[in-house]
This record gives C-alpha cells, sequence and structure tokens, in this order.
C-alpha cells in the first residue's frame, strides 16, 4: 500500500537519521496525517505532494528529528520556578541572604521549598544563621544533585526527627558533637521528609508545566522521560499510588499533545501498577502522548554529595568514603523479579563504580526480560571499571547518561577521583563495547539545553569556557552525539517511528537557526541553538 501524497512539504538540510558511523540526509520531507510520507530531494518531495501542499522552505537551515530528553525531572523542572534556587549561590553569607529574601517573599507560616545548595557553601554556612533568617519557618531545601536535603529546625520538629531518630538503611542524619540532627539529611534520610510539606499540586504547578514544556518545545525538544521519585508517596488522583510525580504527568493536560512523555514510577510502586493493570508503555487514560514509563530504583547516590558507592575511597572529603548503597542485593533481585512478573522496565540509579558493578551482577542473575517490555537501563554510570564496558553491552542494558554532568562535575571529578579521572565519564569505552546510548539533562539539576549535551557529549566541557576538551580520548564522534538525543533514545525506548525522519516515522521534527555544516561542526556555537519551528506529529507547537 503506497503512503498518502505529502500536503505539508519541509525544505531544508535535513538529516533524517544519525548514528556514530554514518548520517542519513535529504533535502525535504514530506508529511501527511502526522507521519513522514516522502523523503529525498526538494523537487522530488514537492512533485510527490498534492497541488494544495503547504510548501515551507527553510533554505539551508538544519532540520533534525525531534529531540528526546531521555532523563529529566519535568514536576522538579516546574517547581523550580517558583521555588529558590542555590546553584550559583558559594558562600554561607550568600546562602544566608537569599533564603531570607525568599522567606520574606512568602505568607506567614508557608513552607520555603527549594534547591541547588552545594556542599561546600552550605559547610560554610552558620546553620543557626540560616535559621534565624528564616524566621523559624519551616524550610525544605534539596541539594544541587538532589541526593541530600537541608532542613530547618521547624521542619525537623514537623516530621518527627531528633536524637532519637535512627538513621534509615541506605541513608544517614548529620548530627553535630552531641547527637542533635544538624538538618542535612543523606540519600534515604530525605525520605523522611515526604509528605512534609504535602506534594499535592500547588497552585501554579499547571502554568509552570505549560512553561516548561514550551521552553523545552524551543530548543527541538519533543520527547521526553521523566526519571522518577525515589519514593511511591505524595501521589494523588487515578494514579495516586505511583507517586508524587508519575501522578500529576499522567493526568497532565499541559503535557499531552506538546511532549511524547514517558513517566518513571518509583520502584516502590511495581505491586500498584499491577494492581491497576498498568505495563510500561501503557498510554495513560484520556491522553494521547503521555505513556506510562519505567520504574526507577536508586542503588547510590550523588559524586557532590560523596554518596555515589565506590570501590575506593572518595579523594576529597573527610577521608576513607566510600558513599553510601540505597539498596541491598536482596531488595535489588526483588525489585526485577517483580518488575519482570508485572511488564515493567527498570531504570537503575547507579553513579559509581560499585554501583554499577551491583546492578550489573544482579540483571545478569535476574529473570529474563520480555521482549516486549522497553530494555533495562542503568542512569548516569558517571565512574566504572573497564570490564564492565563489555558487561553493559551483552546484557543490552541502555547507557541513560547526562552528557552535561562531565562538563559540570570536572572540578569534582579531579578533586574527589582524583586518581581515576580517565575512568570518569568512559563514554568511548562504551561505545566500543556497542552498548546502546540514550542521553538526557537530569534537568532541574544540570540545563535543560540538549545543544549543551551535544557540545559536552564531542568536549567534555561547555562551550567558550577557556579550558581544552577534557579527557578526549572518552569523548563521542558528533553522529553519535546527535543519535543519543535522537535514534539511540528511540531505540532504547522501543519507539520505532521516532528519532528519525524516515518515511512512517512519526513527523516530529525541529528547524533550527544554523545549517546542517555547522551543527555538524560541533563547535562552541552550539551553545545558541535553537528551533525555528518545531513539529509534533505534524502540528506546530513552537514557532519563533
Amino acid at each position: 500500500m503506497n503512503p498518502p501524497r505529502p500536503t505539508t512539504v519541509v525544505i531544508g538540510q535535513v538529516l533524517v537519521h544519525a548514528s556514530a558511523t554514518a548520517l542519513e540526509t535529504a533535502e525535504a520531507v514530506g508529511l501527511a496525517d502526522g507521519r513522514v510520507v516522502a523523503v529525498g530531494s526538494r523537487q522530488d518531495v514537492r512533485d510527490a505532494a498534492v497541488a494544495s501542499a503547504e510548501i515551507l522552505d527553510f533554505g539551508e537551515a538544519a532540520i533534525v528529528p525531534g529531540l528526546c530528553d531521555f532523563h529529566l525531572h519535568l514536576v522538579g523542572m516546574a517547581r523550580a520556578r517558583r521555588s529558590v534556587l542555590l546553584d550559583e549561590v558559594r558562600t554561607g553569607e550568600a546562602m544566608v541572604t537569599t533564603m531570607r529574601a525568599a522567606a520574606e517573599r512568602l505568607p506567614p507560616g508557608a513552607w520555603l521549598t527549594g534547591r541547588g545548595w552545594h556542599d561546600a557553601a552550605l559547610a560554610a554556612t552558620d546553620l543557626a544563621l540560616l535559621d534565624q533568617a528564616l524566621g523559624g519557618r519551616p524550610a525544605l531545601v534539596f541539594s544541587h544533585d538532589g541526593h541530600s536535603a537541608w532542613a530547618s529546625a521547624a521542619a525537623l520538629v514537623v516530621a518527627g526527627i531528633d536524637a532519637d531518630t535512627p538513621d534509615p538503611a541506605g541513608g544517614r542524619i548529620e548530627r553535630d558533637a552531641n547527637g542533635i540532627p544538624t538538618g542535612i539529611l543523606r540519600e534515604r534520610a530525605t525520605d523522611l521528609m515526604d509528605g512534609v510539606p504535602g506534594d499535592a499540586p500547588e497552585p501554579g504547578l499547571d502554568s509552570a508545566l505549560a512553561e516548561t514544556v514550551a521552553e523545552l518545545n524551543a530548543l527541538g525538544v519533543t520527547a521526553a522521560v521523566d526519571a522518577g521519585d525515589p519514593t511511591a508517596e505524595g501521589g494523588h488522583g487515578p494514579y495516586a499510588a505511583l507517586g508524587d510525580s508519575a501522578s500529576i504527568l499522567l493526568t497532565s493536560a499541559e503535557v499531552d499533545g506538546r511532549l511524547r512523555l514517558a513517566a518513571n514510577m518509583p520502584a516502590a510502586a511495581i505491586a500498584a501498577a499491577a494492581d491497576l493493570g498498568i505495563r510500561s508503555g501503557d498510554r495513560a487514560m484520556d491522553r494521547s502522548t503521555v505513556h506510562v514509563g519505567w520504574a526507577k530504583a536508586f542503588v547510590d547516590g550523588a559524586l557532590g554529595s560523596r554518596t555515589g558507592a565506590l570501590f575506593e575511597p572518595y579523594t576529597c572529603g573527610s577521608g576513607g568514603e566510600l558513599g553510601i548503597t540505597r539498596l541491598t542485593e536482596d531488595e535489588l533481585d526483588a525489585t526485577l523479579a517483580a518488575a519482570r512478573r508485572g511488564g515493567i522496565g527498570v531504570a537503575i540509579h547507579a553513579l559509581g563504580d560499585r554501583a554499577v558493578a551491583t546492578v550489573l551482577d544482579a540483571i545478569e542473575r535476574a529473570p529474563r526480560r520480555d521482549a516486549s517490555v522497553p530494555a533495562d537501563r542503568m542512569e548516569h554510570l558517571q565512574l566504572m571499571r573497564p570490564d564492565d564496558a563489555p558487561r553493559l553491552a551483552a546484557a543490552d542494558i541502555t547507557a541513560s547518561i547526562q552528557p552535561v554532568h562531565c562538563a559540570s562535575d570536572r572540578e569534582l571529578v579531579e578533586a574527589c577521583w582524583a586518581d581515576r579521572t580517565d575512568r570518569a565519564y568512559p563514554w568511548h569505552d562504551h561505545l566500543e563495547a556497542g552498548t546502546r546510548f540514550a542521553f538526557g539533562s537530569d534537568a532541574p539539576i544540570e540545563s535543560f539545553n540538549p545543544w549543551l549535551g551535544v557540545h559536552a557529549a564531542v568536549h567534555r566541557r561547555f562551550p567558550s569556557d577557556g579550558t581544552p576538551d577534557w579527557h578526549p580520548e572518552q569523548s563521542l564522534p558528533i553522529g553519535q552525539a546527535l543519535a543519543g538525543y535522537t535514534s539511540g533514545a528511540a531505540a532504547a525506548g522501543s519507539w520505532p517511528d521516532r528519532g528519525h525522519l524516515r518515511i512512517g516515522a512519526h513527523a516530529d521534527l525541529a528547524v533550527l537557526n544554523v545549517t546542517l555544516d555547522a551543527l555538524l561542526d560541533a563547535g562552541d556555537t552550539l551553545a545558541r541553538v535553537r528551533s525555528q519551528l518545531t513539529l509534533l506529529g505534524g502540528r506546530t507547537v513552537h514557532s519563533a
């Protein structure tokens, strides 16, 4: 059966499909009924179109498949628009000043929430002065990496955390010399604050989500995976059992039709998903482009909090630290077994080399995954033993990587993994082993600009930051950098009609403000790449 004739023709320098070894290009694509129905020269595609076809001629502008951010926190991004942000705060004095100003803008008794503090800045802060600056109000502010939190004295009282509260398994409550909690909570100790304050959709969240999705569309992003929450607490509505973020996104009218979204659930919600009859890939009720994603599990923590699980100690901090393991082997085995029974893919956070090895061991002994379920994925993989790269590929695990972390964390790596920097962010090792890549941003922890991620994949630094490429032996070619956001992400999600512009694909594309040659040059000008026109299923979701 022949495809329908194009009713829209988009002309430019078309990147039809990207891979590490080949780039497939054309001069035009023809669209009809939300799909790509013709690809080729501008004359051939125009000749194939109906007489009344709309012709969109963008000259030499690059036209690329719609990008997929394979790991972001969409609800967190939206909430960050209305919260105090401390990512740029580097001194204790500035932290006190920033928090006081934020608290003064709130009504009496309201919680102050936010994110972004760095360990060095908090360590330089007199926490008593910080509590005074808040005027006694409850506050909960997460660290830059999201794996630690500071709770004010009033917040600790509300949560019932005091000197007698034991450290939870997989977490730590920081205490002073007298054993009194300082308010700093590490890893699963942050779970003690779940529901305090409540996580029900707050006023303004819908508009914040809409603003966030619009900014993604303006960068050429048409698909995303929400990475999911650590716990199943705080959910509401028909998907309440799947936790806060998933319950919001699976019912969101602001996301539906503007983004092809897969919403991950916490691993603790696997049984609840089975009770609801939900499997990975299922479309959310009454939604067209929002689907159920993977089950998210956390095996370790983060580099900035020194909670990523390592075989050898950190070379920064107090000495001798090996990180925190959030799950036991038995818990991880039980999670994998439950996911296999329920038809749920797993997305496992593993940052340090010990965590990566632990996950590989568990997946190798787990029951076989049903072919209808998307491939298991490991998140971050920021440090890895060389011998584990072939194991990752052999197990058919997607390397879910956020390239911008490499550029952002370079100084931390050199300080904290000083004797093993050559094994940090070992992307070329993955490429040589034949591992499947899918790229994301981890926003709001890092910028959600995918073009910074493309640049970081090639150069392992930020554009125009004045530094040389960092460990260039582990960099990736531009074709693979683009594939990580397009064809690689589509393969990882078992989405055969996404990530390319071949005939039959969804008509998801972005017309960029640069030529294809400039894009493939992968220079520092990538920081200024934006979309002139973004289509989702042939419909305009952004126009500059």
